[in-house]
């Protein structure tokens, strides 16, 4: 019998149970790859999919699949840190080999696609399988939430505990909240406090109703967590988004008000969720964006800096090139006016 192989399936061919029973049975499979969370990030998104003999999935890619200029091509999700490879067995090289070329056969574009970071197989020097993609190597920060608090606290850097003794006068509470009226919050503080310095940005344009539709889906599903900190006065000062999956917590989404940056309010928030789940079996993962500021503020609560891939690819047609780079050249020269 030959081996199975995979194959491109598009939207309208995906078995949507199946997916979600492979994607779920992985030990390391995430929240973001779960068909309902693709639907609202990616609509129309497709797979590589491997069968066993009785037609099961075993093995599975996600593609965030989208069209311009008359080309299909792949670009990684809002609020989707890692796609890649979810299987129940570990892959071969030869998985690996599938999976290259069909991407290069399906795709003349590749934005950024991410793989996860249990798809070690592609970050090894002897790894060439993807020898003919852009590659990148990224990373995120994750805890072991298994030992226990006071474990956990004996890892925070110096600075770290120093400022959360800096926070205790303030009085902080930190509480779970839920419900749209509490994510609304969170959005606020972050459009007043944060947004002006992320460039790109396009806030109600695009990414705060898409925060809105991925969390009342999370919620209904039960896997989504607020959190929020208040001075004794009432008044919220900082939210943490969390999603809950697969034994993982992934600290989504965080915003802060002048007052709450003033108190340290989310170092006080993140310490007590460590207090909240220390000596379960869960990870914690920070899903860094690569601000060195932000690596060191999760680092510091002794988390372990941990990679991953991030592929590219561009073989669209010479003209369509000079047309997409006019184009960006085009928008950069905008927002730099503005």
């Amino acid at each position: 019998m030959l081996p199975a192989m995979f194959r491109y399936v598009g939207p309208e061919s995906l078995n949507r149970s199946q997916w979600d029973a492979l994607i779920t049975a992985d030990p390391n499979g995430l929240i973001y790859a779960l068909s309902w969370y693709l639907d609202i990030v990616s609509p129309g998104w497709a797979a590589l999919v491997k069968h066993d003999a009785q037609g099961r999935y075993v093995a599975g890619l996600p593609l965030p699949v989208h069209s311009k200029f008359g080309f299909r091509f792949l670009r990684q999700p809002v609020f989707t840190q890692q796609l890649g490879l979810f299987s129940q067995e570990a892959p071969t090289p030869a998985d690996w080999q599938q999976i290259g070329a069909l991407l290069q056969r399906e795709f003349r574009f590749i934005t950024r696609y991410a793989f996860n970071t249990a798809n070690t197989g592609l970050l090894s020097a002897d790894a060439p399988v993807l020898a003919d993609f852009g590659a990148t190597t990224r990373h995120t920060y994750y805890i072991d939430l298994r030992p226990d608090y006071p474990q956990l606290a004996a890892g925070y850097h110096a600075s770290r505990r120093r400022q959360l003794r800096q926070a205790q006068p303030h009085g902080l509470r930190v509480e779970a909240v839920a419900g749209p009226e509490a994510l609304e919050t969170m959005i606020r503080l972050f459009a007043e406090n944060t947004a002006a310095n992320i460039a790109g940005l396009l806030g109600e344009a695009y990414e705060y109703p898409l925060l809105r539709a991925l969390y009342a889906a999370a919620h209904q599903h039960g896997m989504a967590e607020l959190w929020q900190a208040r001075t004794p006065a009432g008044e919220v000062v900082a939210a943490v988004l969390l999603w809950k999956f697969n034994g993982q917590l992934i600290y989504l989404f965080n915003s802060s008000s002048r007052l709450g940056k003033e108190q340290r309010a989310i170092s006080v928030i993140v310490d007590a969720l460590l207090q909240r789940y220390a000596g379960q079996p869960l990870r914690f993962d920070f899903e860094s964006p690569q601000v060195p500021s932000l690596d060191r503020f999760y680092a510091s609560f002794g988390s372990t800096e941990t990679p991953f891939l991030s592929v590219s690819l561009n073989r669209l047609p010479w003209p369509v090139r000079q047309l997409k780079a006019a184009r960006t050249a085009l928008v950069r020269a905008l927002a730099w006016r503005g």
